[in-house]
């Protein structure tokens, strides 16, 4: 990726826990004026991504009217959506108009999800025992 802004234009904030066991919150707000569209969507990213397609999942920012400058936006993100695994994460904002990711949050844990070991991807500890 390559820098194209000194500054964020929007702040992005995963709020709470994340696991694929619950639906998960994120907050934006918008800090300059700028380009938006109701086609920017907000993505969730593996820690050390390359690309702003690199996306895990993604939810669409606005479906009708654009926020205001420093308007705080609450989005909810599917269960269904979220990687079952624990990982590192970051969410970045994708302007569609400027073509580039113009927000990025710190980095996050998303925690592992019971039904990751349901569908098999954790060993099962029986008896303290990784099978």
């Amino acid at each position: 990726l390559r820098k194209c802004f000194d500054t964020q234009l929007v702040h992005v904030t995963p709020v709470g826990e994340w696991s694929a066991d619950q639906n998960a919150l994120l907050t934006y707000t918008i800090l300059e004026d700028f380009m938006s569209s109701t086609w920017d969507w907000i993505g969730l990213y593996k820690v050390g991504f390359k690309s702003a397609s690199d996306y895990e999942t993604f939810v669409w920012v606005r479906e009708n009217e654009l926020p205001e400058v420093n308007e705080v936006i609450e989005k909810s993100v599917d269960k269904n959506e979220i990687p079952l695994l624990s990982e590192e994460y970051v969410l970045g904002y994708y302007s569609t108009n400027l073509n580039s990711i113009v927000g990025l949050s710190d980095n996050f844990q998303i925690l592992e999800s019971k039904r990751a070991a349901v569908e098999g991807l954790v060993p099962k500890d029986i008896n303290g025992i990784n099978n």
